[in-house]
């Protein structure tokens, strides 16, 4: 049997399920066509196929050579417990020659499980050259038996093992594990993915248990975690931290140690403090004057110009977390520092109950320039209507730039539309500076009045790039063929390429009028803009887009391209793309971007394209994964139209 035609046969009998001939070809064919037979009988499962899978593995000199150990993975996938006796005999025989097998040996012990699995892996934790693989099968069994031996084994771990030893502990979620963790969390000694791996275990022990009974107060241990530097281990120990009082206090320790004047040798690090200002502001139920009459003042002490600006803004952010009258004082009172005053006003726009008067009053001309720029910015993300007329007051060109920029995206904010006359205006003077124009298109685009529409397709022809970018952006707010056709143009024209992509996107945004214009483009792609076109007609409706990612599939494009325009068709189960599918699957193709075709046909649901399935040659090389994915795509519907018998009605394509 050639194997052009073998492996078209063995798809053939993976659909009907025939098991005897996957059997005869696991005993006579040549390795390729017997392993790939093994593979599927796997897929196939039950009593016939899991027979025939034993006897291979209780009888390796009778097939072909190390086949087995594609038995042995297969029997691991169905969890057959019966493979057990003969895959500890196959380890204590020695018969396995290279790391690849052992792999594969101890991921399927993981699987299947067991008493007599779970002794074995046990008794290799006291071995001295321990595997990190008996300790991740440990891990997938979770076995409480374990937990103290592999505790034992901890210590002389190797760096590495370690971690995988620590990640075994932490999926086992048991609670005898916490005072070791601890003490890997407080070792001086402990690398940094060691830490922040202790942690990540110490989070999934049951919340009762805790804290863990460590002989030194745990929250102390922690310490050291809690000032790593790196975020995915300080931010889940704050978490830790907040469970008891003890730990809150600690939180609020760090905080404290941060304060300006405090001995610069037992200064809190920055980033501690940063963590927990983060923390209180997720969780700002846990603190304020509720909870401790500290925390809010420690926070105000930390707005101090003293501290380095990055705390600062992380303090303001806390305080408009956790708000009170105090809090908004505070916060208000430096609203007019220039290198904060943006963070303090998002963190007044979420004061539980904001200082709305005291902001209108600071707009419409008692503060300095950065209060009144920093109070435009905290009543347009408070979406106050009310502050309209001195917002609109503030583009006047007398009034300081940063405050007629501030006025600009408030307005946006707030999708006024009174105000998309002033805006157009704004936007279409050539005597006003580019950046402010840019930030009034993007306002417009926000509002979507009709009538700046035409103001904003001037403006794609303007000769300042930042502007021509944002009227792209804005038009995507008009539906309809006048923008559609515009951002064509843009997209085939513009030099910027930055301009183009925007202009893509906004095509994407307006959706089923730009399909035409979408499917034009894809005729001729443009290289710097393709993954936005994929994505934009992937997300358009209709017939005409999957025509146009159909046309993509068949340009010139990077296999990454081809890769997303497989996916992409494949989600939208059409079936007039089977074709375009198919001519992705040539030898000359990435593995990738031809596993994704294969999977993407069977998901189409016809006979068509499950005959491309069916002839794409897979015996050698890896594709069998995706080719065995996309048979058992097909088997289980053709499983569920068998059960519903005659005169089932396919399923649509998605639109």
């Amino acid at each position: 049997m050639e194997q052009g035609a073998a492996h078209a046969d063995l798809a053939r009998m993976r659909l009907a399920g025939d098991v005897e001939g996957l059997c005869r070809v696991m005993r006579s064919g040549d390795f390729h066509t017997a392993l790939r037979a093994v593979e599927l009988l796997g897929d196939i499962g039950g009593p016939l196929a899991t027979d025939a899978l034993l006897d291979c593995l209780e009888r390796p000199d009778s097939y072909r050579q190390y086949l087995y150990m594609e038995a042995l993975s297969s029997l691991g996938r169905l969890r057959e417990r019966r493979a057990v006796p003969s895959l500890l005999r196959l380890l204590h025989d020695g018969r396995l020659e290279h790391y690849s097998q052992q792999e594969k040996m101890f991921r399927a012990l993981g699987a299947i499980g067991g008493p007599e699995v779970v002794r074995e892996l046990i008794d290799r934790l006291a071995e001295p050259r321990l595997s990190w693989l008996v300790v991740d099968a440990l891990a997938e069994l979770r076995p409480p038996e374990a937990v103290p031996a592999l505790l034992e084994a901890l210590w002389p771990l190797p760096p590495g093992v370690e971690v995988h030893a620590v990640r075994a502990l932490g999926a086992m979620r048991d609670p005898r594990t916490g005072a070791a963790l601890l003490f890997l969390a407080a070792a001086e000694g402990s690398s940094p993915e060691l830490r922040r791996a202790v942690v990540e275990a110490l989070t999934k022990l049951p919340e009762e248990s805790w804290p863990p009974p460590a002989g030194r107060t745990p929250e102390i241990m922690l310490r050291r975690a809690l000032r790593d530097p790196d975020a995915a281990t300080a931010r889940p120990t704050a978490e830790l931290l907040s469970r008891t009082k003890t730990g809150r206090d600690e939180l609020l320790g760090e905080l404290m140690d941060a304060v300006p004047g405090h001995p610069p040798a037992h200064r809190s690090p920055t980033c501690a403090a940063v963590t927990v200002c983060a923390f209180i502001q997720d969780r700002p139920e846990l603190f304020g004057e509720a909870h401790d009459y500290r925390d809010v003042p420690t926070l105000i002490k930390l707005l101090d110009e003293a501290v380095v600006p990055t705390l600062r803004r992380a303090a303001a952010s806390a305080l408009g977390a956790v708000g009170g009258a105090e809090a908004a004082d505070a916060l208000l009172a430096v609203l007019g520092d220039v290198r904060i005053g943006e963070a303090v006003a998002r963190a007044v726009a979420r004061l539980p109950e904001p200082p709305v008067r005291e902001l209108l009053t600071l707009l419409s001309g008692n503060g300095s320039v950065t209060q009144r720029r920093c109070s435009a910015l905290a009543l347009g993300l408070l979406g106050c209507l009310d502050a309209a007329p001195p917002l609109l007051a503030a583009l006047d060109e007398e009034s300081a730039p940063g405050l007629r920029t501030a006025a600009v995206d408030a307005l946006a904010a707030l999708r006024h539309r009174p105000a998309a006359e002033r805006l157009a205006a704004l936007a279409g003077d050539e005597e006003q500076p580019g950046s402010l124009r840019a930030r009034a298109l993007h306002a417009l685009g926000l509002v979507g009045a009709r009538e700046s529409l035409p103001v904003v397709l001037a403006a794609v022809r303007d000769p300042s790039s930042a502007v021509r970018l944002q009227a792209a952006q804005a038009l995507g707010a008009f539906p309809g063929t006048e923008a559609a056709e515009a951002l064509g143009a843009v997209v085939a024209g513009d030099t910027d390429r930055d301009v183009a992509r925007a202009a893509v996107r906004a095509l994407g945004r307006i959706g089923a009028p730009a399909a035409p214009v979408l499917t034009s483009l894809a005729q001729r792609p443009r290289q710097d803009v393709v993954n936005e076109l994929i994505t934009a007609l992937a997300g358009c409706p209709g017939p005409e887009a999957v025509a146009g990612l159909c046309q993509l599939a068949g340009a010139s494009l990077p296999e990454d391209d081809h890769v997303a325009v497989a996916e992409a068709l494949g989600r939208r189960r059409a079936p007039e793309s089977a074709g375009a599918l198919a001519a992705l699957l040539d030898d000359d193709r990435r593995y990738d971007c031809r596993a994704a075709a294969v999977l993407a046909l069977a998901e189409l649901g016809t006979e068509e394209a499950d005959e491309y399935v069916l002839a794409y040659d897979w015996t050698t090389g890896p594709g069998s994964d995706a080719q065995r994915a996309a048979l058992t795509v097909i088997a289980d519907r053709r499983k569920i139209e068998r059960a519903q018998g005659p005169g089932r009605l396919q399923s649509p394509p998605c639109p």
